[in-house]
């Protein structure tokens, strides 16, 4: 990630208030407890050692940034807030513990007694980890539509294996690369949006001029993107939440939503983490067996009948 990148004015300000919300004790406590999922009960305040006004105001600004959220009875982290609790609170944790060792380290490097690898050779040793190599993921945010577009192609393009795409909006650009790809062997899925297609298939329906015995093909041909579907590419229909893309299961992708106007393009988060993959491909997996594969049928049906 260049240096323009990181200065970015949304993700400074958008870095600048996750760090803001996690540096209040009683909204840290609230976040670390939600990683085993926090019940939401009235007195779960007392439980945890805070009032009522602490625990609603901090329960609120980590909903509202996207690090926990409510799933049925209890709150628990988001994709977001679980790679931010496994890669960078627990790792920082294991730093502040070891202080002392740090402390050492730099007392090491100003004797200018001993190499670099003799210094990373210790840390390891005593913290477990290393001053030469990071492990931490690449990330990359866009928070524009033709920037996101840009980013999901140069993926795909480097893509050597699978390709898992859940998509609430239909761009033929992408099509084209992922169809390539299964041109080329690629094992890929495909998941889209119950309202993009529907949407797509009106307003073809709408600019031809007439519907005849034919009408189902040709809404075929000019309704949906994915047609004639490459043999080796799955395809499934659902209302999909947002989007989310797996790469060979090193790097993915997924929308960011705003809650209040959820139906417009906000922003994307991409990750080269294998740890993050395999999330997104568990949540990737369960819409996959609970979408169906016949839907596209239904709707070409459903626009036909209105023409009727």
């Amino acid at each position: 990630m260049d240096m323009d990148q990181v200065l970015e004015p949304k993700l400074v300000n958008k870095l600048t208030e996750l760090l803001g919300i996690l540096s209040k004790k009683d909204a840290l406590t609230i976040f670390l407890l939600s990683k085993e999922g926090l019940k939401a009960e009235a007195d779960t305040p007392q439980k945890i050692g805070l009032t009522r006004k602490q625990y609603y105001t901090r329960l609120k600004q980590l909903v509202n940034n996207g690090l926990i959220d409510k799933y049925g009875d209890v709150y628990q982290h988001t994709t977001l807030g679980a790679l931010l609790h496994q890669k960078y609170i627990l790792e920082l944790l294991g730093h502040v513990r070891n202080a002392k060792q740090m402390e050492m380290v730099d007392t090491l490097k100003r004797t200018k007694q001993f190499s670099e690898d003799d210094i990373a050779n210790f840390v390891g040793k005593v913290a477990g980890t290393s001053l030469v190599s990071s492990t931490l993921p690449r990330i990359k945010v866009t928070w524009s539509y033709e920037d996101m577009i840009s980013t999901v192609i140069d993926g795909i393009q480097l893509c050597k294996n699978e390709i898992f795409l859940a998509s609430r909006f239909a761009n033929d650009v992408i099509v084209n690369n992922i169809s390539q790809k299964a041109s080329a062997g690629l094992h890929i899925k495909v998941i889209s949006d119950f309202d993009m297609v529907l949407s797509r298939l009106v307003s073809v329906k709408e600019k031809l001029e007439a519907l005849n015995k034919n009408a189902i093909e040709r809404l075929n041909v000019l309704g949906n993107v994915w047609y004639p579907m490459p043999e080796n590419i799955g395809r499934k229909f659902m209302h999909i939440p947002y989007c989310a893309i797996v790469l060979d299961g090193k790097e993915a992708g997924i929308e960011i939503i705003d809650k209040n106007e959820p139906d417009k393009f906000k922003g994307a988060i991409f990750i080269k983490d294998e740890i993050f993959a395999a999330q997104i491909r568990k949540i990737f997996n369960s819409w996959w067996e609970s979408a169906e594969d016949d839907d596209l049928m239904k709707l070409q049906n459903r626009v036909l009948d209105k023409s009727s």
